[in-house]
C-alpha cells in the first residue's frame, strides 16, 4: 500500500479506513464482469496492458472528404493508422503529471485508468512508482451544474469510513497524495460538459501536486485542458491479443486443456481473418472470448460471429451502459435499428462512402423513421444517433461532426444483410464482382444464404460464361478442353485445364517480353520500335497479372484435393509446390532476364510432359529450343512463336493479345477465384452442388468444331 502519514491520535483510524478504502476500490474497479460471465474475474487476470500513440504524430482531418481520401490512399482495413511507435501505457502514466488518454469505444479506456489505479494501490509492488491513493470518478454521474469535485472526492473516501473525510481530503490534496482518474469526459451530458470543463481545469490548478488521467473518445475531445499530454490507446496487436485470450482462459481446466492455446491457433487461419479484425478492439476480443468459452471454437461462418456481436452490441452493452436511454428507445427496438444500420451500410457502400456527416446520418434517421412502417414517429434524430454512438459504439465520431462504423467489419456485415434482406444480389454480381472493395461483402452474403448461396454462384458461373464468349479467351479454352479432355485422369478436368491456359499464358508473357528486349536497341532510332515495345511491355505487365490469377486458382483447387483424393496426394503435393514456387517467379519482376524466364518456361513444360497433362502435342522440340535458348538470348521472337504454335498445336493468332483481351482474362479469373473463396464460406450448399458447378469452370460456352 502507499505510504500516508497522520496525526498519531488517528492513526488506527486511518489505517483501518485506507484498508477498507482499498478493499473497497479493488472489488469495485479491480474486478471484471462482462456480458456473459457469470461471475467477476479480476481485472489483473485478463488485463493485457494498454499501448499509447502520441497524438501530435496524428493526423488530424476537417472534412469527410480528407477522412475518406486518407483511408483510400492507405490501402488498410482500419480506420485508425498511426505510424509512430507504440509505448507501454502505465510507464506514461508514471511519467506524466497530467494525462489525457483518448480512444475510441471500447477500446479500453475506462480499463486503462482502473488499472492505474490498482497498480497504485499495490505500493512498492506495483508498475506505478508514485505513492498516491487512486480515486475513480466516473464523470457521466456528474450531473449538477453546482459541481463540487472535493466534495465528490470527499464522498469516495466517506463511503470506506474515513474519519472526518472533508478534512482528509483537503490534507491529501494540499500535500499532493492523490491520483484522480477523470473517467468518460465524453459521457458527460452537453449541457453540462462546459461546466465540467470549468471545474476540472479549475480543480486541477490549484491542486496541481496531485497527479490526474482523464478518458474521453477522441472525436470529442477539442483540446480542453492545458498543460497536459494526450495519448491515444491503440489498437490491440498479435502480442496483446494473445496475451488476453491466455489471461482469459487461465482457470486450471483451461491450463490442462490448452484452451487459450488452439484458440489463438483457430484465430491465426486464414478463414478467421475477420475475426481476427474484431479482436483488434477489446470490447470485441471479449465477444470472441465467450463465444469461443461456449463452444470452444471460432464460428466457421465469420456471419455468426458478427451477428452474435452486433446482437450484444445493439442490446445487452446498451442496457449495462444505461447511458441517457430515457425514451428514445420506446418501440424502436433492436430489429428496427438493425434495419436502419444496414440501409446506411449499403447505401455508403454503393456510393464508395465509409464516412458520413452528421447532418447525412441524422437524414437517414429521419427518412427511415418516416418510411419504416412500425417504427416510433416522434423520436428525435439527434437523440437515435447519440444513443447509437455513446450507448452502443456502433458509430464512432471520427472527426468533428464526421462519423464512420466503428469498425470497416460492422459495415460490411450490415450491407450484406441489406443485401440479402431485399434480394439484390443481382446488383451485387454485375456491378461489383471485380471490386476488391466489395469482396468481404460476397463472402458475407455467402455467409448469410445458407444453403440459398448456390444461386449467388451460379450467378457468378453465369458471369464467367459471358466473359469467355470473347473469341481469344474462347480460343484458349477450346484449345485447353482439346488437349486435356483425354490425358491423364489423376488431376480433375478443372485442374488441367487451368494448368493448360497458365502454360500458355506463360509463353504469351514471355514472347511479349522477349520482343521488347530484343528490340531495345533498335528502338532508339526508331518510333515504330518503340511504340511497338511500349505495347508489349503494356500486354506483359497485363498478362503477368492473369498469370498470378490463374495460379491462385489453380492451387485453390490442389489444396481442396489434398482433403478429396487421398490416394493421389504424393502427386497433389508435387502439382501444388510446382505452381507454388512459380507463382513466387511470376509475381517477381524479372525484368530483362532471359535466361531466367526461360527457365520458368522450361520447367513448366517438362511438368507438362512429365505428368502428362497435355495430349495431342509434341512437346519435347520445345523442350530442346528452350534448353538451347537459355544459353542464347539471340534467338528470334518469331521463331518462338512458332515453335510454340507448333508443338502445342495452338494457332498463331490465339498467342497474340491485344490489352482489351487480357483485361477479359482476368475479369473471368478473378470471378472464378470469388466463386471459390465464396463457396468456403457457403454453410449449406451441397458437395454435390459445388462439384457440379467446378466441373464446369474452364469450359468454353461452345464446344469446338
Amino acid at each position: 500500500m502507499p505510504e500516508f502519514k497522520v496525526d498519531d491520535q488517528l492513526k488506527q483510524l486511518f489505517f483501518n479506513a485506507t484498508k477498507a478504502y482499498f478493499q473497497n476500490y479493488s472489488d469495485r474497479h479491480g474486478q471484471v464482469q462482462v456480458l456473459g460471465m457469470s461471475k467477476p474475474v479480476s481485472l489483473d487476470a485478463i488485463y493485457s496492458g494498454a499501448r499509447m500513440l502520441d497524438t501530435e504524430s496524428m493526423k488530424s482531418y476537417d472534412s469527410r472528404e480528407a477522412l475518406e481520401e486518407a483511408y483510400r490512399n492507405r490501402g488498410d482495413r482500419r480506420f485508425r493508422h498511426h505510424n509512430c511507435p507504440k509505448r507501454n501505457g502505465i510507464d506514461i502514466a508514471n511519467e506524466c503529471e497530467r494525462l489525457i488518454v483518448l480512444g475510441d469505444p471500447g477500446i479500453g479506456k475506462s480499463t486503462f485508468l482502473r488499472k492505474v489505479g490498482l497498480e497504485a494501490l499495490k505500493g512498492e509492488q506495483g508498475s506505478y512508482k508514485h505513492p498516491q491513493i487512486p480515486v475513480f470518478l466516473e464523470l457521466k454521474l456528474l450531473t449538477s451544474p453546482d459541481l463540487d469535485l472535493e466534495a465528490c472526492i470527499a464522498a469516495e473516501f466517506e463511503n470506506c469510513g474515513f474519519p472526518h473525510p472533508d478534512g482528509f481530503t483537503k490534507k491529501a490534496l494540499a500535500k499532493g497524495r492523490l491520483l484522480i482518474l477523470f473517467d468518460g469526459l465524453d459521457e458527460v451530458p452537453a449541457e453540462n460538459l462546459d461546466n465540467v470543463i470549468q471545474k476540472i481545469q479549475a480543480f486541477v490548478d490549484r491542486y496541481s501536486k496531485n497527479r490526474f488521467i482523464a478518458s474521453c473518445r477522441i472525436a470529442a475531445y477539442h483540446t480542453y485542458f492545458k498543460r497536459v499530454t494526450t495519448v491515444a490507446i491503440a489498437e490491440f496487436d498479435d502480442e496483446q491479443i494473445e496475451k488476453f485470450i491466455t489471461n482469459w482462459f487461465s482457470s486450471e481446466l483451461d491450463q490442462q486443456s490448452q484452451t487459450a492455446q488452439h484458440c489463438w491457433e483457430l484465430l491465426q487461419k486464414p478463414e478467421n481473418k475477420g475475426a481476427k479484425e474484431l479482436a483488434q478492439s477489446p470490447l470485441l476480443l471479449t465477444f470472441l472470448c465467450m463465444v469461443y468459452n461456449k463452444s470452444l471454437t471460432v464460428p466457421s461462418s465469420r456471419t455468426t460471429l458478427y451477428g452474435k456481436a452486433l446482437d450484444i452490441i445493439l442490446e445487452e452493452w446498451a442496457s449495462e451502459k444505461r447511458v441517457g436511454r430515457g425514451q428514445i428507445y420506446e418501440g424502436f427496438h433492436s430489429d428496427l435499428e438493425k434495419q436502419l444500420l444496414a440501409k446506411i451500410a449499403y447505401q455508403g457502400f454503393e456510393n464508395n462512402q465509409l464516412f458520413f456527416s452528421k447532418e447525412q446520418l441524422m437524414k437517414s434517421i429521419t427518412d427511415f423513421l418516416g418510411d419504416s412502417l412500425g417504427a416510433p414517429k416522434n423520436l428525435d434524430a439527434s437523440a437515435v444517433l447519440k444513443a447509437i454512438e455513446v450507448q452502443q459504439g456502433i458509430f464512432v465520431e471520427r472527426a468533428t461532426n464526421v462519423y464512420s462504423f466503428s469498425h470497416l467489419t460492422l459495415q460490411e456485415f450490415l450491407t450484406a444483410k441489406y443485401i440479402v434482406k431485399w434480394n439484390l444480389l443481382d446488383d451485387l454480381v454485375e456491378l461489383h464482382r471485380s471490386s476488391q472493395r466489395w469482396r468481404e461483402v460476397f463472402f458475407l452474403v455467402t455467409g448469410l444464404m445458407g444453403e440459398a448461396a448456390i444461386g449467388l454462384l451460379e450467378k457468378l458461373e453465369v458471369q464467367t460464361q459471358g466473359l469467355s464468349d470473347n473469341p481469344k479467351l474462347q480460343g484458349l479454352l477450346i484449345w485447353a478442353n482439346t488437349k486435356t479432355n483425354f490425358s491423364t485422369r489423376i488431376f480433375p478436368g478443372e485442374i488441367r485445364r487451368i494448368f493448360a491456359v497458365i502454360l500458355i499464358l506463360t509463353f504469351i508473357h514471355f514472347i511479349n517480353k522477349f520482343y521488347a528486349v530484343s528490340h531495345i536497341l533498335d528502338s532508339i532510332h526508331n518510333r515504330k520500335i518503340a511504340k511497338e515495345i511500349s505495347f508489349n511491355r503494356k500486354i506483359a505487365k497485363e498478362i503477368s497479372l492473369a498469370l498470378a490469377l490463374a495460379l491462385d486458382l489453380a492451387l485453390a483447387f490442389n489444396l481442396d484435393l489434398n482433403k478429396i483424393y487421398t490416394r493421389n496426394s504424393i502427386l497433389n503435393h508435387d502439382i501444388a509446390s510446382a505452381l507454388a514456387s512459380e507463382r513466387k517467379l511470376d509475381l517477381r519482376d524479372l525484368g530483362n532476364d532471359y535466361p531466367l524466364n526461360c527457365i520458368l518456361l522450361l520447367d513448366r513444360t517438362k511438368f507438362a510432359l512429365e505428368k502428362q497433362l497435355l495430349k495431342k502435342v509434341d512437346l519435347q522440340p520445345l523442350v530442346s529450343y528452350l534448353e538451347t535458348a537459355v544459353n542464347k538470348a539471340g534467338s528470334s521472337a518469331i521463331k518462338l512463336t512458332s515453335v510454340i504454335s507448333s508443338s502445342l498445336d495452338i494457332s498463331p493468332e490465339c498467342l497474340d493479345l491485344s490489352i482489351d483481351d487480357v483485361k477479359v482474362i482476368i475479369n473471368y479469373f478473378s470471378t472464378s477465384q470469388l466463386m471459390i473463396d465464396c463457396s468456403k464460406q457457403a454453410s449449406g450448399i451441397s458437395a454435390q452442388q459445388w462439384d457440379s458447378i467446378k466441373q464446369r469452370m474452364f469450359l468454353p460456352t461452345r464446344e469446338p468444331r
